[in-house]
């Protein structure tokens, strides 16, 4: 985990003026709505190995703010970010939460995710479908820990020979300066 690394975000970008068909995005929106219901019924293994691709680049990118004229480059994933997984460190945290050591999610918060304004898009690749949306994570623990999180995805998901979808690449962008959070044991 945040280990930079020279592979880049996405082999691929989104045409945006190539949205996909109804019954795809149906097919996409349903994807969203199954990871969301995992993820709130903290089952990030049968995440992992049923939506997720070997592939997977997973990252949070450390952002600042800057004045407007500031010229420096967006983050690239060779720097520094809060998650810049692969498959095999995503299936590290988990195997780590299901130890039962990590106090910090014992007992396990009660979590909601939100998945709103998805877009699909054809890229150059036939099997890659480029991806936008916004999400909200409410979490609560014990009597008064609450917190939101709000946060825009930058998906690419693979449409195998199957015909299902899996997550090939995931950036998240936190709309929060300050995470006010005490820690991120959750997949965003």
């Amino acid at each position: 985990m945040n280990a930079p690394t020279l592979q880049s975000f996405s082999p691929v970008q989104p045409d945006e003026t190539r949205p996909v068909d109804l019954a795809l995005h149906h097919a996409v929106s349903q994807f969203y709505f199954r990871e969301a219901r995992l993820q709130n019924g903290r089952q990030a293994r049968q995440w992992l190995e049923t939506m997720v691709d070997a592939d997977i680049h997973y990252w949070l990118p450390i952002l600042e703010d800057r004045f407007a004229k500031d010229p420096r480059p967006q983050p690239t994933p060779a720097e520094p970010a809060v998650y810049n997984d692969s498959h095999d460190d995503l299936r590290k945290r988990i195997e780590r939460l299901e130890t039962g050591l990590v106090w910090m999610e014992d007992p396990p918060s009660r979590v909601r995710f939100l998945v709103t304004n998805i877009e699909a898009y054809h890229t150059a690749e036939p099997d890659l479908i480029g991806t936008f949306c916004n999400v909200h994570v409410y979490r609560n623990r014990r009597q008064r820990d609450e917190t939101h999180h709000f946060y825009g995805r930058e998906d690419v998901l693979r449409r195998g020979a199957d015909g299902q979808l899996r997550l090939l690449r995931r950036k998240i962008v936190l709309d929060q300066r300050v995470v006010l959070d005490k820690n991120l044991y959750m997949f965003l």
